[in-house]
C-alpha cells in the first residue's frame, strides 16, 4: 500500500464520525503499520515500530503505551445488488504493554478509546494479563474484538492436525467467554443486592408512613381510607428485571473473534471465508457465517450443511476444519514443512 500523505490522514482526523480508537499488541501494530507503507511487511513483528525506548527494544517488551494514526479503506455493499460504497477511516491505534506490572498503561489507553482488540496466545492461552485487559473492558464499556493470535504456532511448534487445532480453538473460546461471564454474574449480584436494599427501604417507608396514618386516623375521623390503601404498597412493587448475556460473548459466527499470525501477516473472519464459498457451495454468506463455527458438517456429495444429530453414524469434518483450517495447514506444509517439520 502507498504512504499516505499527512494531508490526507488531518482531513480525516476531523472527521469524527470515521475514526476508531483500539489498543493492541507490537507484533499486530507493526503488521498494521506496514498496510500503510511506513515499514516493510517483512519487518513486521522484528522492528518493534512504537517500542521507542531503548529498553523497550533491549528486552523485547513494552512499557509504555504508543499511538498511531493509520489509514484504512474499505468498499461495502449495502445488499447483494447493491454497487460497492467506497469509505475512508482513520484508525487512531494505541499499542499497550501487554506484561501485568504496566496494568496502569492499559487502564489509560482504554480510556481514550471506544474499542479495544483483545490478544490471547493460541498456545499461552488465558493468563491473569487477559483476565485483567478483559475487564478493563468491561468496565469502560468498550466494545472488544478478540484476536486469537499465533495460530502458527499450533502447527510450527505443537505439531497439531486441523482437527487437533480446531478443539483446542474451541476450548480457549469457552475459557475466555468464562471469564466474560464472570464479570457478567458478579454485576448481576451487585445489582440484585442494591435492588433487594432499594425494596427494603421503599417497605420501610411505606410502613413508617402507614403508621404515622395510623396514629393520625385515631385523632382525625376524616381522614380517607382509601388514600391509606394505596400508600401502603406504594413503591413495594416490582421485579428485578433479567438482563439477556448472549451478546457480551465471544463468537465466530458474530464476527468478533478474528484468528490471526502476526508474525507471518495474515488473519481472517468467518465473514471472510464465508465470501469465498458462497458462490462455490451455492449457499448465501449469511448462513455460512452461522453454520462455519461449530458442529456443523458438509454433506460431500450433496453439499448440504448437516448438524451433528443427522451425521448418522458417519465421520465428516467439522467446516471449519474442511474449509478453513485444511487449507492454513496445506499452505504451512507447503512452504514450511508444516507439523512435520520439513521445508
Amino acid at each position: 500500500m502507498p504512504v499516505v500523505n499527512p494531508e490526507k490522514l488531518i482531513a480525516l482526523q476531523r472527521r469524527a464520525d470515521e475514526i476508531r480508537n483500539d489498543h493492541g499488541k507490537t507484533s499486530l501494530t507493526d503488521a498494521l503499520i506496514a498496510t500503510n507503507g511506513i515499514i516493510s511487511p517483512k519487518l513486521a513483528g522484528k522492528i518493534r515500530y512504537l517500542d521507542s525506548r531503548p529498553d523497550e527494544q533491549l528486552r523485547g517488551i513494552t512499557m509504555e503505551s504508543s499511538a498511531i494514526s493509520l489509514y484504512f479503506s474499505m468498499s461495502r455493499r449495502s445488499g447483494a445488488e447493491e454497487p460497492p460504497v467506497h469509505k475512508e477511516y482513520l484508525i487512531n491505534l494505541i499499542d499497550s504493554p501487554g506484561h501485568i506490572d504496566f496494568s496502569s498503561e492499559v487502564s489509560t489507553a482504554s480510556r481514550l478509546c471506544d474499542g479495544a482488540l483483545v490478544l490471547v496466545d493460541a498456545v499461552e492461552g488465558v493468563c491473569s494479563q487477559t483476565v485483567t485487559v478483559l475487564r478493563q473492558t468491561w468496565v469502560e464499556h468498550l466494545k472488544p474484538l478478540l484476536v486469537i493470535n499465533k495460530i502458527d504456532r499450533l502447527i510450527t511448534e505443537l505439531k497439531m492436525s486441523a482437527g487437533e487445532a480446531y478443539t483446542h480453538l474451541s476450548k480457549l473460546l469457552e475459557q475466555i467467554n468464562a471469564v466474560i461471564g464472570s464479570f457478567f454474574q458478579g454485576e448481576r449480584m451487585e445489582e440484585d443486592l442494591q435492588w433487594r436494599e432499594r425494596v427494603e427501604e421503599r417497605v420501610a417507608a411505606a410502613a413508617a408512613k402507614e403508621k404515622e396514618k395510623a396514629e393520625r386516623k385515631a385523632t382525625r375521623s376524616n381522614l380517607n381510607s382509601d388514600e391509606t390503601k394505596s400508600t401502603t404498597t406504594d413503591g413495594t412493587s416490582g421485579e428485578f428485571e433479567e438482563k439477556d448475556d448472549e451478546d457480551l460473548y465471544f463468537a465466530p459466527e458474530k464476527n468478533n473473534v478474528i484468528f490471526s499470525s502476526a508474525v507471518d501477516g495474515w488473519a481472517f473472519t468467518v465473514r471472510q471465508f464465508a465470501s469465498l464459498y458462497e458462490k462455490k457451495l451455492g449457499i448465501k454468506r449469511s448462513v455460512l457465517e452461522k453454520v462455519l463455527w461449530g458442529d456443523f458438517y458438509l454433506e460431500p456429495k450433496t453439499k448440504r450443511v448437516l448438524g451433528s444429530k443427522h451425521l448418522k453414524g458417519r465421520v465428516l469434518k467439522p467446516m471449519f476444519v474442511q474449509l478453513v483450517l485444511d487449507n492454513i495447514w496445506a499452505v504451512y506444509e507447503a512452504t514450511t514443512g508444516g507439523s512435520k517439520g520439513k521445508g
